[in-house]
C-alpha cells in the first residue's frame, strides 16, 4: 500500500502544515502527546505517528462503524457515511502498513475523550469529527483542557458552506475564548491558546524555502494576524 492510495481528504498542503508544525514542536516544545478526534481511515494519523518522539503517545478517537447508530450525528452526516462507513479494521490495517504498533484507539463519541487523555498532556490536537455546532464546541473545549500551554489545535472544514456549525464554533472560540489563529489552508485552521508568533514565523520560513508553496499577505482580525498557506498558483 502507498500513502497516496489511502482514501481521505488530507491534501498535500496540510500534510506539509502538519509535518512542519510537528517538526517545529519537536525542536522547540517539551514532550507531549498527539490526539486526533475523528480519524476516518487514518491518513492524517499515519503522518502524526511518524512525528512522535520517544515516550510520546498518539490517541485517536472515532465512532468508526458505530456512527450509524450514534444519536449525536445529524442526518447529513449519516447520509454521507451511509455509503462509505469506515471501520476500525480498515483503519488498523492502514495504520499497520506504516507503523509496527497501533496508536491508542478510543472507539466512541469524542465527547468522552477527557476520560481517556490527561489534562495538559497534549502538544497537538486535530479536530475532524462531527460538524454539528454543539459537538465542535465540546471538542474545542476538550482540546483547550488537554493541550499544553503553547499546544496547537487544528480544525478541519472550518470554512465550508455545508459545515457552518464547525465555522460557528471555531470563530466563537477565536472571538470570545482566547483562541489565536496561527495559519490557515483552504481546508484547515491551525491555532493555539498560547503564543502564535513562533510557529507562524517558522511556517512562513518553511514556505519561503519551499519551491511548491507560499504564504499570502497576513489577514488582520482585531489584533490577530493570520497567514494563508497555499500551493503556488492557488
Amino acid at each position: 500500500m502507498t500513502y497516496d492510495a489511502i482514501p481521505g481528504w488530507f491534501y498535500p498542503i496540510d500534510q506539509a502544515g502538519f509535518a512542519w508544525t510537528l517538526e517545529f514542536q519537536n525542536d522547540t516544545a517539551p514532550p507531549g502527546d498527539l490526539l486526533e478526534l475523528g480519524t476516518y481511515l487514518g491518513k492524517s494519523a499515519i503522518l502524526m505517528g511518524q512525528k512522535l518522539k520517544q515516550g510520546e503517545r498518539l490517541t485517536v478517537c472515532d465512532l468508526f462503524e458505530d456512527v450509524m447508530t450514534w444519536d449525536g450525528a445529524n442526518p447529513v452526516e449519516k447520509a454521507f457515511f451511509g455509503t462509505r462507513t469506515p471501520t476500525r479494521d480498515q483503519f488498523e490495517a492502514n495504520y499497520r502498513a506504516f507503523h509496527p504498533a497501533l496508536p491508542e484507539i478510543v472507539q466512541g463519541p469524542t465527547g468522552s475523550i477527557c476520560q481517556h487523555v490527561a489534562p495538559g498532556s497534549c502538544r497537538f490536537v486535530h479536530i475532524d469529527a462531527s460538524h454539528v455546532y454543539a459537538n465542535v464546541r465540546e471538542d474545542t473545549a476538550s482540546a483547550r483542557k488537554l493541550l499544553q500551554e503553547n499546544g496547537v489545535v487544528v480544525f478541519d472544514d472550518y470554512r465550508k458552506p455545508q459545515c457552518l456549525g464547525t465555522a460557528a464554533a471555531v470563530w466563537e472560540a477565536i472571538l470570545n475564548d482566547g483562541l489565536k489563529p496561527v495559519f490557515a489552508t483552504d481546508a484547515k485552521l491551525y491555532a493555539t491558546w498560547g503564543d502564535p508568533e513562533p510557529l507562524r514565523a517558522a511556517i512562513t520560513a518553511r514556505a519561503r524555502a519551499s519551491d511548491w508553496c507560499r504564504t499570502g499577505k497576513p489577514v488582520a482580525i482585531r489584533d490577530m494576524q493570520i497567514i494563508r498557506l497555499a500551493r503556488h498558483g492557488k
